[in-house]
């Protein structure tokens, strides 16, 4: 699907639906999540309420793996609510080099072998201290621990070196 592209005033957002994002919008992604160790998972509590909280992740194009305890808070906002927010920020040094991305997605524990192994070789190669801190990395899930895939459904892409508050939303369901 071809998607009808316009130069938007610097703080308006446009909204295009496909499944895969435009090659330049793909190039800035893949740096913001190289360049961040670090996300904002938010998830739903029972109540309803939002927990947010920050995680360590690893990226495989635009699908991000975590690995979370298996009887933390967030596992079980996830078991009961899989439908999360998160963000994703570059390092900057001035506004006017943010770029981040905005993110709606679908969290589920992984629990097929090979999904489990692309998770823990995702993670453990953008963070070889986890071989330190977890019993046993050849075990998978890790001992104590859930490995979860996030998946996408709407991204927006802040990028401020375009003019404050530049944001391009695109629907990848």
């Amino acid at each position: 699907m071809a998607a009808t592209r316009r130069r938007l005033p610097s703080r308006m957002t446009e909204r295009t639906s496909m499944t895969r994002l435009p090659p330049a919008q793909q190039a800035l992604a893949n740096t913001i999540l190289s360049g961040a160790a670090d996300l904002t998972l938010a998830s739903i509590r029972d109540d309803g309420t939002p927990h947010a909280s920050t995680v360590s992740f690893a990226a495989d194009g635009l699908v991000l793996y975590v690995a979370i305890a298996l009887d933390s808070h967030k596992a079980h906002d996830l078991r009961t609510h899989p439908r999360v927010a998160l963000t994703v920020n570059a390092p900057y040094r001035t506004w006017n080099e943010i770029q981040g991305m905005s993110i709606d997605a679908l969290a589920e524990m992984i629990h097929e072998p090979v999904e489990a192994r692309r998770a823990s070789s995702a993670l453990l190669q953008k963070f070889p201290a986890f071989a330190q801190v977890v019993a046993d990395t050849s075990a998978l899930p890790w001992p104590g621990m859930l490995f979860v895939r996030i998946t996408p459904l709407t991204i927006s892409l802040l990028d401020y070196t375009q003019g404050f508050g530049h944001t391009e939303t695109f629907d990848l369901r």
